[in-house]
Order: structure tokens, then C-alpha cells, then sequence
């Protein structure tokens, strides 16, 4: 058997350690921010020697004697993360750990992520949002909206934070509370919870398009794998970009290549597609003509696309080599589809050449550039941007760090759309509207309903040094998030922001509420890490053939059986799994309980997150909340009805109370975070008296308007 610290496994303890991303960067260094691995002039030392310091190195021991010099990096859910000299980020289940280093990695997740912004300092700044958000009412005769009542407060900061509804407990305990500071509390703790993690995720992944299938049998289960640790690691926003930017290697061998390898074969729909989410550039007609609307060329935007002008993502010599063999007489004795799943990802690879390839189009039309002349890297800019800026301080004259050079003005805190890009996107997730919409198009922050609002909030994205966490902190503490919603507007300029405004709940918000009234707060713990086996299908050098391959088959079916795919389009809820940490969700009506981060990316196209309007990941933000039919007959007449009036807790917890009453009051407050008002008290109890039963009225309390919306 395996050493334990060095087992590749799962966090039930059947095997220990789990290998999960490859090196940050691999070759060449890849300039500023990506740092060196080890350092002579540190030594490891055990638990019980080493005052706590996350950024030291470390001799972990197993509780069988094993040991591994690595850096804290995370602790959550019962997983502890840490990082080898190689940059390989290893976990395994703290239990597995001895006495005195789960002593020191839950003393290191105290320092980890980085401290929060004192309690003061997230007033004053929420404050400030206030009174600009009040003279822009005032100058409009408007006035704010009236403050929330608890319960209302309670379920849009669960569903705004971590994605789900409250359970019965959790909205009893808040709603029983009389602590004067309890809503700061409650944000607090929601925002440093695992539900955060999923439920960034979901928002990220509509955003920077994330699927599990890159096409001809890809997977980006490594980069999923990555943008989780990201967030739970609490990245700042600045760092996990520029990693995304830079990373080199392979689909199967680096998670942060995975952005850029999602345009591998479409490098300037790629390019277009950053610009626009990291920037709101609306350079999108650019990229094949002058934009008509906006200020962007198409010389532009061909000069931005220069810097990525060396960079190689698809190799086709090595796909032909993988097709070559996998129809192969070798591999006939083989199951097809476990052969494509290892070869598929070795074709996508991040590198860079010597030189830029990048020429303007045969058909350009313009006197700037002749067709087919090779395009200059330059870098944009706008109208308010400074000659001196100081984000524009770099050299193009290498090309392999081209790459690294943009995303060293792109990340930059003087950048003139970086920073405020994301901040207003952030704004909407959690206002459910942009201070300047759409979010895509940012090149003129004077076209913001509020200009003002926009600045400030720039200004504490760079205070706030990227923490998207701290700046939603600050957010959700503001009094314009806490009153009443408002109707959304016909006109976004037009909105001042009395209040948030009324939204329905996205698709996973409606997932995650039903898995919440399902099963309580269990899935939050259940994680999905399929990174590990897609890593052991790296096939160094691209030697491609029988051999290689057999020999990771084997290695596969030593350590996990390789899961099977499912139909086209319906996916296979059992095959994943034996990729769970913290527990294996439950299958019920035929559907896997887990939180919508934690299933395949996207859902089938029959799942009810994509029936309630999940993006299909193709294009960003593309999510829906349209209402439609098969929406209501999913809550209606469907698995999610039976499995919820049937055999959920919020039912179980339901028939358990003493009395009608304390029935009916459970189920409201399971379902809409309340208690019910002497009306709908009167008449439930009636109800009940008529013959209807407690799943009947759980029927009627899920397909009410007042579930599926954000108040």
C-alpha cells in the first residue's frame, strides 16, 4: 500500500490525499505576481515548534507517521488545502492529520483568508454609499425606501450570499434573535460560510462561461476545480485574473489555463470576450469591422489582440496523433469513450512561441493597416485615460510575455475600467441592477444612472485591494440594501436606488432553495472535485501512444474507477459519484441532491436549472429568469414536487411539531422564511379541516409567487 501522504483519495477516508491543481505556471517565468516556489533560507518545522504562519513552511504529519513539507492554504469543510514546493496544491481530510497539526491548520484558517475590515471601517464606508445614494434621491424628489423587517432581510441575505433559502432552524434562530447587531453578524458569517463559495461560483462560472465540455471530449474539471479554490481561498479578484491571463500548460495540468483554453480554437472571439468581462469593452463589432456605435476600431481591436498573438492553445498535430490512436487497432480491446477521455485534453496546451503570428484579416479595408500586415500589440484607451497613466508602463518587446505584459495593465489599480467593471457587476448581483447597465459596456462611466455611486465604488474595489468578499461586505451592510425592494424600472438611468429592486430568484438560487428544503443545510458540505483522475491523463511531451496510454488506464483504475459518461445532453447523476468530498449526495426521483455548483456545468437541458433559464455557458451572462410552462408544471407536477411533498425535511420537520398550528407555522417558515399572518393561518388550518394535508399546503406554499421571488 501507498504511503498515506501521498495516496491520491477521497474525504471519506478511503484514501487520503488528493492532488488537485497542476503548477501554476510551467517554463518560463511569467513575471510579476507569480512568485517562486521554496526558498532556501526556510526550513520546515513540526506542529509543535512553528508559531502559526500560513506563508511558512511546514512538515505535516499523518496520524500514521507520514509526513510532507507544504504551505497552508485552506481549510474548509473538514479539507485541508496546502501547496508543495512544485506548486501542486495537495488536500486530504484534516482527521488524517495528527493532534498538533489539526491544532495548527485550524489555528492557520483563522489567519486564513485574509483578516476581514474592521466592523467600523465597513460602516463608515457603507454609510458613505448611503449619502451619495440619498442626494442623488434628493435631487430627483425621490425618497428611500422603507427599512426591511427581519424576515424579509433574512432570506435575501441567504439567497444574496450563499445562494439557498434559509432552513427551518437558521431562520428561527435569526428571527428569535434580539442582539441589536445581529444582521451584521449574520452577514459575517454567511459571507465566510461554504454556501459563499458556491454560490461565487455559480455567479463566476455564467460569467466567464465555464462548462465542463470544451468539445471533442475535453473536460475543464481542473479549472472548476481551480476557480472553487479561488474563492474559497478568498483570491483577490486582481490575482485570480491575472493567473487566468498567464497561466501556461495544459487543460488537464493547470486549472487557471482553462480560461483562456475556452477560446483555444477561437482566439479572437476570445479576446473579444475578456475585454468585455474583465473591462466591459464593448469591442465586440470590432473584431470584424469599426465599431458603428463606440469608439473601437477594428485596428483596436487587432492590436489588443496582438498580445496573445504568440500564444498557442490547440495543437492539431497532437489531435490528429490522438485520433490516429484512438481508432487504432492497439486500442480496439479498450472502451472507447475511457480512451477519448484521457486523450481528449492533451491537445490543449498554453504556450507561447518566439514570435507574434497575429495579421489583420485578407479583407481589411482600412488605410490604418494593409491585409495580412502582421498586427503591433497597443493597448486601448479611453477618452478620460491619461497619457501618464501609469498602467500603460510596459514593453512589448518579447513576445512570449506579451501575454504577461497585458495582464499587467489589465489587473493594474490605475487601470481605467478594471476595477469599476467589477465593481458595478457586483453592485447587480446584489442591488439586481447595475449603476451602469448593461454591465458589457463600460467605455463611458458618465452614462451611469449615478456617476457619482460608480466612482465611489471603484474607489473601495481598490481600497478593498480586490476582496470581493469585504466589497460585498460593505454592500450588504449599506442601508439601501437593507429597505424594501422596488419594482425594476423601464429605464435603468433612471433608477436612484431607494432600495434593491424585486427579482426572482436566478435558476440555482431555485435549485439550491429546493435541495435546501430537501435534505437542510447537508449539501453545503458535499463537494465535487473531478480534477484529480483528468490530471493523470497529462501525457508528458505529447508522446501519444498504446503504451502511454494503457499505463494511465492503469493508474486510473488502481487509485478510482474513471466515471462513465451519460447520455448526450442528460449527463449521468451516479457516475460522479465517487468524486464527492465531504459526503456522497443522496438520488432521489432521479435527480443528484447537491448544490447547482456541485453537478455537472452546465445542467442537462431537461435539469430544472435550465428549464428556470441556466445559462447554456456559451456566451456570458446569459442567464434568464423568463418565466415559462415547463417551469410551472416542474413545481406543479413534477420530481421536484413529489421528492419535496413527499419525503423532504421541511415536510418531516413539519409533522413532527405539536398541534396544527405549530404544523403550518413550520412549514412557512421552511418555505418563505416567515411565519404565517392570522389570514393564512385561519385558512391553512381550514384547509386541513377540509382534508387537505401538510404536503398539500407545501404543494401550494412552493408554487406561491412569494417562493420564487427575492422581496
Amino acid at each position: 500500500m501507498k504511503p498515506i501522504l501521498t495516496q491520491i483519495g477521497v474525504a471519506l477516508g478511503l484514501l487520503s490525499m488528493t492532488v488537485l491543481a497542476a503548477p501554476v505556471g510551467k517554463g518560463k517565468n511569467k513575471g510579476k505576481g507569480r512568485g517562486k516556489n521554496g526558498g532556501a533560507t526556510e526550513v520546515a518545522q513540526p506542529a509543535d515548534s512553528l508559531a502559526v504562519d500560513p506563508a511558512s513552511w511546514h512538515l505535516w504529519t499523518a496520524s500514521s507517521g507520514e509526513k510532507l513539507e507544504a504551505k497552508f492554504k485552506a481549510l474548509q469543510n473538514g479539507i485541508v488545502a496546502v501547496e508543495k514546493k512544485n506548486q501542486l496544491i495537495v488536500r486530504f481530510p484534516l482527521s488524517r492529520l495528527s493532534e498538533a497539526d489539526q491544532r495548527f491548520a485550524e489555528a492557520c484558517q483563522k489567519t486564513q483568508p485574509r483578516p476581514p475590515m474592521d466592523q467600523k471601517v465597513i460602516d463608515v464606508a457603507a454609510a458613505r454609499l448611503d449619502q451619495t445614494i440619498n442626494e442623488a434621491l434628493q435631487a430627483h424628489q425621490l425618497h428611500p425606501n422603507s427599512a426591511s423587517p427581519d424576515a424579509l432581510f433574512l432570506r435575501r441575505i441567504y439567497l444574496d450570499t450563499i445562494g439557498r433559502i434559509p432552513t427551518q432552524n437558521e431562520a428561527e434562530a435569526f428571527l428569535s434573535n434580539r442582539a441589536p447587531d445581529k444582521r451584521a453578524r449574520l452577514i459575517n458569517q454567511l459571507l465566510n460560510s461554504p454556501g459563499y463559495t458556491m454560490h461565487m461560483y455559480n455567479w463566476l462560472a455564467d460569467m466567464l462561461r465555464v462548462k465542463d465540455d470544451y468539445g471533442k471530449g475535453a473536460k475543464s474539471y481542473l479549472y472548476e476545480d481551480w476557480l472553487k479554490n479561488q474563492i474559497a481561498m478568498n483570491a483577490p479578484w486582481d490575482h485570480m485574473v491575472r493567473q487566468m491571463l498567464t497561466a501556461d500548460g495544459k487543460l488537464n495540468q493547470n486549472g487557471a489555463a482553462g480560461f483562456l483554453l475556452r477560446d483555444a480554437q477561437m482566439p479572437l472571439d476570445g479576446v473579444s470576450n475578456l475585454l468585455t468581462t474583465f473591462l466591459g469593452a464593448n469591442v465586440s463589432c470590432a473584431q470584424c469591422h469599426d465599431h458603428p456605435f463606440a469608439e473601437w476600431t477594428q485596428h483596436d481591436f487587432y492590436s489588443m489582440a496582438a498580445f496573445f498573438g504568440a500564444t498557442d492553445g490547440f495543437h492539431e498535430d497532437v489531435y490528429r496523433d490522438t485520433r490516429r490512436l484512438l481508432k487504432s487497432p492497439e486500442m480496439a480491446n479498450f472502451n472507447r469513450g475511457a480512451v477519448n477521455q484521457i486523450l481528449a485534453s492533451n491537445p490543449y496546451h498554453l504556450v507561447d512561441l518566439n514570435k507574434n503570428k497575429l495579421k489583420f484579416p485578407i479583407d481589411y479595408k482600412y488605410k490604418d493597416a494593409a491585409p495580412g500586415q502582421y498586427a503591433t500589440p497597443d493597448l486601448i484607451r479611453w477618452s478620460d485615460t491619461a497619457k501618464d497613466n501609469p498602467a500603460y508602463q510596459i514593453s512589448t518587446s518579447s513576445a512570449q510575455q506579451l501575454r504577461n505584459q497585458f495582464a499587467d495593465w489589465m489587473v493594474h489599480p490605475e487601470n481605467p475600467r478594471f476595477a469599476t467593471a467589477i465593481a458595478n457587476r457586483l453592485w447587480k448581483k446584489v442591488f439586481g441592477i447595475a449603476v451602469q447597465e448593461p454591465v458589457s459596456d463600460m467605455d463611458d462611466p458618465e452614462e451611469a444612472s449615478n456617476p457619482a455611486l460608480l466612482a465611489q465604488l471603484t474607489t473601495y474595489m481598490k481600497q478593498a485591494k480586490f476582496d470581493l468578499r469585504e466589497f460585498q461586505r460593505i454592500l450588504f451592510h449599506t442601508a439601501a440594501y437593507q429597505r424594501l425592494a422596488s419594482s425594476p424600472p423601464e429605464d435603468p438611468k433612471a433608477y436612484r436606488f431607494p432600495g434593491p429592486v424585486i427579482r426572482r430568484m436566478s435558476a440555482e438560487q431555485v435549485w439550491d432553495s429546493i435541495i435546501a428544503l430537501t435534505t437542510g443545510d447537508e449539501a453545503d458540505q458535499i463537494l465535487l472535485r473531478r480534477g484529480d483522475d483528468l490530471q493523470k491523463t497529462d501525457i508528458p511531451n505529447d508522446q501519444i501512444s498504446a503504451e502511454t496510454v494503457r499505463a494511465v488506464i492503469n493508474e486510473l483504475k488502481e487509485n478510482r474507477p474513471m466515471a462513465k459518461g451519460g447520455k448526450k445532453n442528460g449527463g449521468n447523476g451516479k457516475a460522479i459519484a465517487a468524486f464527492y468530498e465531504g459526503g456522497t449526495p443522496a438520488y432521489r426521483n432521479g435527480l443528484l441532491l447537491a448544490r447547482a455548483s456541485e453537478i455537472q456545468q452546465p445542467a442537462p437541458e431537461n435539469h430544472l436549472l435550465r428549464l428556470f433559464g441556466q445559462s447554456d455557458r456559451l456566451v456570458s451572462d446569459t442567464n434568464t429568469v423568463d418565466g415559462s410552462v415547463p417551469q410551472l408544471l416542474q413545481l406543479m407536477n413534477g420530481p421536484v414536487q413529489e421528492m419535496i411533498t413527499r419525503n423532504s425535511l421541511a415536510i418531516t420537520q413539519s409533522q413532527n411539531a405539536a398541534g396544527d398550528a405549530a404544523r403550518i407555522h413550520s412549514l412557512y417558515i421552511s418555505f418563505l422564511s416567515r411565519p404565517p399572518n392570522a389570514g393564512e393561518m385561519k385558512k391553512s388550518l381550514d384547509a386541513l379541516k377540509d382534508g387537505l394535508t401538510l404536503p398539500d399546503i407545501s404543494w401550494v406554499l412552493l408554487n406561491s409567487r412569494e417562493f420564487l421571488f427575492i422581496p
